[in-house]
């Protein structure tokens, strides 16, 4: 009730209302007490006057017979029976009539006694009855008195044990009401300062310790939530920076990788596998055109296959790895402002999105990518220029030195064959073993003057093939089959020229000798090796061809050592002749003679 009762009250209101109460209830006291002490003084003033009035009688009594010099003492005794503090002591004790009957047996028996007597026996008995009456009154003051005395005492002890209980309630009121909302509010302020907003101050009422501590509270869930925002965007500024971290790790390692000297598949493979691991895509496949032919081109993916087993590749991840299910396909051209190089396919899943970040980091890749293949593609045009470049001045110096020794000894020996007459048969016969050797070494010479000047101007081994082709098609008068099933840029630069040498020099010796209506140049992969092949259906090569045609065996078969293969020209049991050409190209080579990369 009391809680209802003050709950309204604000906290100074209701100290002020229990200093106000306690200032009342001393007061109140004092007042009583004040009160009754007052007639505890009155009281005495009445037993003082009655007392006199005792030892008055008695002085009469001595004075007897009284004579008119002991008028003043009767006089004297008069004003104190008929004093006004006695009166009052009566009228305030109730002992008014008891007074008046004393002051009327003065009046109307004493004093005639005590004026007629001549001795003191006389009046004896009369005085005594008025003592006793006098004693009466005296003990009836008395009484009233102790009662009074009583009542003081007791409402003072009231006093005290309703003070002291004002005080218990008043310090069990300060102990809830202030001290217990007090240590609530500090433990949370400490909670606060210690980065905990978990805790809330429990305080019942509408007092200014309930309002601080809704504050406090409402603060506190404030403080939280803002904490864990911050706490939230600290946490994704630094996964985002890791991100970051992370994407520029792999695109310096990426660069790093993409320029090592190493083959292509060992460069893009981690690359590509990065890439997955770093974003969203899967199923990344990167296509690289050979001339911007979109049927001619190699792939490259995450997946390893049969050929990577063989070669001891281990770069891939093994097993299947998780796709989803559909998704959209995005693409990404690797081209610059000369050419197209490739393409970049990947698998976004449905409904997600690439961020800044990962879409950054495939453009930054996109460019990577282009810019290896474009410094390949340069390197190798460097490259086979520099070969078509060292061909051409050994062409030079053969046609420089050589050719001009051939002609010149041609030229002396038909001088002295001009002197036939004058020379034994012997010598003449010797002439023209001379001259016919001559002959060949000059057709030989000019067949490697062939050779060397021979430029692969085509871009690649297959539209070099292509070409040839095509011209010894118009040859023969029919067009040549060409099965070409190697991967792109598969054969390097250096070694396709043999390569297309050889297949030159079997298509001329086809078109010299064999009298085909059919030809076919074939071109495959079998595991690490890569076999071409010739083949005619004309009449088939000679048991003497090694003797006949001899040179340009040897040519081949001196090309197909120097690609580190075998060179084999036999007769078709169909008829006619193949030319088979088998060998590793030097990127495999590399790999299987156990190169370690990182």
């Amino acid at each position: 009730m009391l809680k209802r009762l003050f709950s309204p009250l604000t906290l100074v209101n209701q100290l002020a209302l229990i200093v106000l109460l306690s200032t009342a209830i001393g007061v109140t006291g004092m007042a009583i007490s004040g009160w009754l002490v007052q007639g505890v003084q009155g009281s005495a003033h009445a037993i003082n006057k009655a007392g006199s009035l005792r030892m008055q009688s008695y002085r009469l009594l001595a004075a007897m017979p009284l004579t008119e010099t002991d008028q003043p003492l009767i006089d004297e005794m008069t004003r104190t029976a008929f004093s006004p503090e006695l009166t009052q002591a009566a009228l305030r004790d109730g002992q008014l009539p008891q007074l008046q009957a004393l002051q009327r047996y003065w009046q109307r028996n004493l004093i005639p006694a005590l004026v007629q007597a001549q001795d003191a026996a006389a009046v004896s008995g009369e005085v005594a009855t008025f003592v006793n009456r006098i004693d009466r009154l005296v003990s009836s003051f008395d009484r009233r008195t102790e009662q009074r005395i009583d009542r003081v005492l007791l409402v003072q002890r009231g006093m005290a044990i309703f003070m002291a209980l004002l005080l218990v309630f008043t310090v069990i009121w300060l102990r809830a009401r202030l001290l217990q909302p007090w240590r609530q509010l500090l433990s949370m302020a400490h909670a606060v300062s210690q980065r905990d907003f978990s805790q809330r101050a429990h305080i019942s009422g509408r007092n200014e310790m309930a309002k601080l501590g809704m504050a406090l509270n409402n603060m506190s869930s404030e403080l939280a939530q803002s904490y864990a925002v911050l706490e939230q965007r600290v946490k994704e500024k630094t996964a985002g920076l890791e991100q970051k971290n992370e994407i520029l790790s792999f695109l310096w390692q990426a660069n790093r990788r993409l320029h090592m000297q190493v083959p292509l598949c060992e460069r893009l493979s981690p690359v590509l596998n990065g890439l997955q691991n770093l974003t969203l895509l899967h199923d990344i496949e990167l296509r690289v055109y050979d001339l911007e032919d979109e049927d001619n081109r190699q792939e490259f993916t995450c997946q390893p296959d049969m050929t990577c087993d063989d070669i001891g590749c281990h770069l891939c991840p093994r097993g299947i790895l998780p796709t989803g299910s559909g998704g959209t396909t995005l693409k990404w051209r690797l081209a610059d402002n000369h050419m197209q190089y490739g393409l970049l396919l990947a698998t976004l899943p449905a409904g997600r999105h690439l961020s800044h970040d990962q879409q950054q980091l495939v453009d930054t890749l996109v460019e990577q990518l282009t810019a290896t293949l474009a410094l390949d593609r340069h390197q190798e045009r460097q490259q086979q220029l520099m070969v078509m470049e060292e061909r051409a001045t050994i062409a030079r110096e053969l046609h420089d030195s050589i050719a001009q020794s051939l002609s010149c000894m041609k030229m002396q020996v038909s001088c002295l064959q001009m002197q036939g007459e004058s020379l034994p048969d012997s010598s003449q016969q010797l002439l023209g073993q001379i001259r016919n050797e001559l002959n060949t070494s000059w057709a030989q010479l000019r067949e490697l003057l062939t050779t060397f000047r021979l430029q692969l101007n085509e871009p690649g081994l297959r539209p070099a093939l292509e070409a040839s082709c095509q011209e010894y098609s118009a040859h023969f008068g029919f067009p040549i089959k060409l099965d070409y099933q190697l991967p792109p840029r598969f054969v390097p630069s250096h070694q396709a020229i043999h390569l297309l040498q050889i297949a030159r020099e079997a298509l001329s010796n086809a078109l010299k000798h064999s009298g085909a209506s059919e030809v076919t140049v074939m071109a495959v992969q079998q595991g690490r090796q890569v076999k071409v092949s010739i083949t005619d259906n004309g009449c088939g090569v000679p048991d003497n061809a090694e003797r006949t045609n001899h040179y340009g065996l040897i040519i081949m078969r001196d090309r197909a050592q120097s690609l580190r293969g075998d060179c084999q020209v036999r007769r078709r049991e169909s008829g006619g002749t193949e030319v088979v050409v088998t060998f590793i190209p030097e990127k495999l080579l590399s790999s299987v003679q156990g190169d370690k990369h990182e």
